[in-house]
Parts: C-alpha cells; sequence; structure tokens
C-alpha cells in the first residue's frame, strides 16, 4: 500500500511506495529499496547490489540501513547528511567485505532521493536511476556510472548499441568496492503533481522511458509500482526489479539553513576522510554565522587555533592559581 509521508508545517504532502521482486530468472534478490520517512523527511532508496549469491543482497541490505541510521541520527543539514550517509554505508560495506573472505567483491549501486520541503537532493552512485515525472514529461535526475554509458556519452557507442554491448552490466562505480567512490549530487525543485521515480536497472533497461511516463502518469503510488514490476515481468525480468514511487499532492517553500547551486548535477569523491564532505558543505553552503566563518582565510585552521587557544587559557589559570 502507499505510505503518506507526514505532512510538515508548511504543507508540503507527498505519498509513498516501493517494491522488489528477484524477477523470473534469478532466484536471489539482491537489490534494497526504502520508501518513507526518516528523520521527519521523505526518502526514496533503491541499491543493487553486486558480488553474487549472499554477498550482493547483503551489500545492498547494509547500505540501505546504514544510510537510513546515519540520516535519522544526523545533524548536518540535508545535503551533507546525505553525502555523509553514503560515506558511512561504503565504509561499512567495504569493511564487511574485508573482515569475511566469502564477501570479498561485493558492492552496491545506490539512488536516493531525500526530500526537504520543496527540494529533492539525489545522491546517486551507479546504474540505478531517478526520474522526474512533470507534465507529461520525464526528465532523467542521473546518470548511470557503467561502461557502456560512458561510451555513449563520448560519443562512440548509440543508445540501441549499448543496450546490445556484452558489456552493459559493467559497472563503473559502486558503494562497498573501495576505499572511495564518486557521488553524484544533485537538486531538483518540486511542484504539487509532480511524480519520482527511483528504480534499478532490471526495470528501466526493460521499460523505454516513454512507457515509463506513460506508466507514472495516473495512479496512487503503489499502483504505479505494481504496473512497473508487472511490465518488467512481463517482459522475461532476467534481473532483479526495485522500483520506489513518489507522489507531491502538495509543495510549498521553507526555510532552509543552506544555500543551493546551480541545479546541474555535481560529481566528488568521497573516502574515509572528511575532505569529500567539506567539498559538499561548500557546494551547499550554509547561511548564517558559519557561512561567514568559512569564507575567512583562518577557517582551515580552526582546529589548531581552537587547540592553541585552550592550551594558553590551560597556561593562564595555572598561573593565575601559583
Amino acid at each position: 500500500m502507499s505510505t503518506p509521508a507526514q505532512a510538515d508545517e508548511l504543507g508540503t504532502r507527498i505519498r509513498v511506495s516501493g517494491a522488489s521482486r528477484p524477477g523470473h530468472v534469478r532466484s536471489v534478490n539482491q537489490d534494497a529499496h526504502f520508501a518513507g520517512e526518516v528523520g521527519a523527511r521523505t526518502l526514496l532508496l533503491v541499491a543493487d547490489g553486486m558480488g553474487g549469491h549472499q554477498t550482493g543482497e547483503v551489500a545492498s541490505a547494509q547500505a540501505t540501513e546504514a544510510i537510513r541510521a546515519q540520516l535519522a541520527s544526523s545533524r548536518a543539514h540535508p545535503p551533507a547528511a546525505l553525502a555523509r550517509a553514503l560515506q558511512r554505508a561504503n565504509h561499512e560495506v567495504l569493511a564487511h567485505a574485508r573482515a569475511d573472505p566469502k564477501h570479498e567483491g561485493m558492492g552496491t549501486t545506490l539512488t536516493a532521493v531525500l526530500i526537504d520541503d520543496d527540494i529533492g537532493l539525489i545522491a546517486h552512485v551507479g546504474d540505478s536511476r531517478a526520474y522526474l515525472w512533470r507534465d507529461g514529461a520525464l526528465h532523467p535526475l542521473t546518470e548511470d556510472h557503467s561502461w557502456v554509458a560512458e561510451r555513449v556519452r563520448q560519443g562512440l557507442l548509440s543508445e540501441e548499441e549499448a543496450r546490445q554491448h556484452r558489456w552493459r552490466n559493467v559497472i563503473t562505480n559502486a558503494l562497498g568496492a573501495t576505499d572511495r567512490f564518486r557521488l553524484d549530487l544533485a537538486h531538483v525543485a518540486l511542484q504539487a503533481g509532480d511524480r519520482l521515480l527511483v528504480a534499478s536497472d532490471g526495470v528501466t533497461a526493460l521499460i523505454p522511458e516513454g512507457e515509463l511516463a506513460e506508466m507514472l502518469a495516473e495512479g496512487a503510488p503503489d499502483e504505479v509500482v505494481a504496473r512497473l514490476l508487472d511490465a518488467a515481468d512481463a517482459r522475461g525480468s532476467p534481473d532483479n526489479v526495485t522500483a520506489a514511487v513518489a507522489v507531491v499532492d502538495a509543495a510549498q517553500h521553507g526555510p532552509r539553513p543552506y544555500e543551493l547551486p546551480a541545479a546541474v548535477p555535481w560529481t566528488v569523491d568521497v573516502g574515509d576522510t572528511l575532505s569529500g564532505i567539506r567539498q559538499v558543505e561548500d557546494r551547499y553552503p550554509g547561511r548564517g554565522p558559519l557561512r561567514w566563518a568559512r569564507r575567512q582565510s583562518w577557517y582551515p585552521y580552526r582546529l589548531w587555533i581552537l587547540g592553541s587557544l585552550y592550551l594558553f587559557l590551560l597556561l593562564l589559570a595555572f598561573l593565575l592559581v601559583r
């Protein structure tokens, strides 16, 4: 059934639903998904695990839970919180694979949309996809991180050649595969009547975008999800099939503690350090005194300055009590 996302104080109202099936060929479902509320915000998420039986499904499930847990507890503003959540997911999946030889080589794609008032924040790694349906037209919100997709962007393959290529399933970027991953971040301003779709490649590889647009046009979220998965199954579903859908009934602008950059996809390398997260914070700068501080020449040395000040005060207190 469709889940009504809790309306916020400003009147944003969203209904969501998600489902996953193993398909007609595979016995194990390596996909994971989430559609609901996390930390008072709506989250759509689809992860497609890699690495084989009892490995890919572990990676996708572990990444999904890590992201939900991080978002539920984070005090960072939403863009940084989302990036930190994927960083945590990458760390946990990779650590698990290194600790257990039977899970060596596992990883997962992951595409998520976190809705903050009337803004949809998109985080993307791999070849699951996010779409915006608006006024009958379907707008891609992500670009695949795959060998064939990169050749298409370079003009070396056509879309049809990519769909038939023997390396069409080769992923060039995933969570849990290495210490670092490439994170695509974007955002979209939402309007009443918009519909969002996040789906694994088991769905998008079988259903052309024109048909996706038609299937998204009508019905409650759970009806749309069932329609998509039924259509994939009817075409043989050689892969697991997963979809999460949100219907925006009302979207009202609210005050945000961060600024939005130009609405184009942007890529950042994220590892175990905070350097990638700091770049996200710079890309979506906070408002108020923190924003002023981050623009000062001394900001990169703030911890050293604070530490020196602390030691100075300790020394001063010691001298005063002698």
